[in-house]
């Protein structure tokens, strides 16, 4: 029973990106990532609407604005046994990559005056959570050799309105309304020479639905400084999932579908603050602090049962600057940012079978994201890059039994991420 439950867990390694998902929701644009993300004191453009809606209310001109992304991941992972009664003292090493393209961001802002006021109404279609990757390896572990192709694309995106006015000439507040739609298609083909079956090959679907609501206020205290707040709604997410998959054992093909009844998630209330400090009219420096409640979420199974979903509550600083070299037609901003990274997945320590004990631990504060960008502003058009490196580990294992026995195995992630922006103003 031992070897059938090791065996198992190495196929969980080699389906390991599909599960490293991040959930944490952040905000979109080229120019706010190259800043690390440190932008809800700053908020000027309309990638606003994701970040601090408030910031909406500095646009004197109508603006559309388009970004995309492109990713590349690395997964490295490592494994041992000692004392064990099977496979002795073993360890080894898997990696696989994965990368994709996928929409990030687009908008359409206008403003208005209203009693001498800004007001402007915006919309936006936001990727609010990419799930996109394709990645295939071939690779042997113990002895068995494995073949696996996964493709992944969507995510969790989001129709957001939004609506930003001054309250004052220096304060200003802001709303965003988040319809979640779309989902995300799965295909897995996977070719494992076992005694379980020769081959593996299934689609499977992901739809979401919900609704979130974004507040924000910015203020701004003098010409040197000031301070934005954003508040993030509980919400809860439905999904709907159904697939179809083909398997084939001792020659002998099979075909199967299924539609699994609705899941939902409650996410939790996210508070982020933000400071920017502008000591010159060159030079910005902007630091933000976002906390997400995660622990009070729930999870409803597909037979109604509701459970804690063992996540952790998730702390995240982001820090950045941007510089801009004034040219006698152009503009070219350059940035440098840095943020923690935090992996929102669950801690669990157990005790099964009496005498084997076990952890799993991809929690707290384990990742970090080192940016920069540059730009290029010329009369009514801005285009922005920006490029994301980053460092975590995303999954953690440790199990323990009689004879000393002991089983490890880790997994960390590297990650690039490219995003690139073309903003226009009428």
């Amino acid at each position: 029973m031992r070897k059938v439950g090791l065996v198992l867990a190495l196929l969980a390694l080699v389906a390991l990106p599909a599960l490293a998902q991040d959930m944490n929701i952040m905000g979109a644009g080229a120019r706010a990532h190259g800043m690390g993300g440190a932008f809800i004191a700053i908020a000027d453009d309309a990638t606003a609407i994701s970040w601090n809606p408030a910031g909406l209310a500095q646009l004197d001109k109508p603006e559309a604005s388009a970004v995309g992304l492109f990713n590349t991941k690395t997964f490295k992972n490592e494994y041992s046994w000692v004392n064990d009664p099977v496979y002795v003292d073993a360890s080894g090493s898997n990696e696989s990559k994965v990368n994709h393209i996928a929409p990030n961001f687009f908008s359409l802002a206008v403003p208005f005056k209203a009693a001498d006021r800004n007001l402007v109404l915006a919309v936006a279609y936001n990727r609010m959570i990419d799930f996109g990757e394709a990645q295939s390896q071939d690779t042997t572990i113990l002895g068995i050799e494995y073949n696996d192709s996964r493709t992944q694309t969507g995510g969790i995106d989001a129709i957001s309105p939004a609506i930003a006015f001054q309250l004052t000439p220096k304060v200003s507040l802001g709303l965003t309304g988040n319809i979640i739609v779309n989902g995300s298609t799965i295909k897995v083909e996977n070719t494992i020479p076992s005694s379980w079956y020769d081959s593996y090959n299934g689609e499977y679907k992901l739809n979401f639905s919900g609704f979130n609501m974004h507040m924000g206020m910015l203020a701004q205290l003098n010409k040197q400084l000031s301070v934005g707040l954003a508040y993030r709604m509980p919400f809860e997410l439905t999904k709907q999932q159904e697939g179809e998959y083909t398997y084939v054992v001792g020659g002998t093909t099979y075909n199967e579908s299924y539609e699994a009844p609705e899941e939902k998630y409650s996410f939790p209330w996210m508070l982020g603050v933000g400071l920017a400090f502008r000591p010159s009219e060159n030079l910005t420096l902007a630091f933000d602090y976002e906390r997400r409640n995660y622990s009070s979420s729930e999870y409803t199974d597909t037979i109604g049962i509701t459970s804690d979903a063992y996540w952790n509550n998730v702390n995240q600083f982001r820090v950045g600057m941007e510089y801009l070299f004034i040219g006698q037609n152009a503009v070219f901003p350059v940035r440098l940012g840095f943020r923690t990274n935090p992996q929102l997945d669950y801690a669990w320590e157990g005790t099964y079978d009496d005498s084997w004990n076990a952890t799993w631990d991809s929690t707290g504060m384990n990742g970090m994201v080192f940016t920069g960008g540059f730009g290029m502003k010329f009369g009514n058009v801005w285009l922005d890059l920006a490029a994301e490196y980053g460092i975590a580990t995303v999954y953690k294992y440790d199990e323990t039994g009689p004879n000393s026995y002991v089983y490890k195995d880790e997994t960390k992630e590297n990650s690039l991420n490219i995003l690139a922006s073309c903003i226009v103003h009428f």
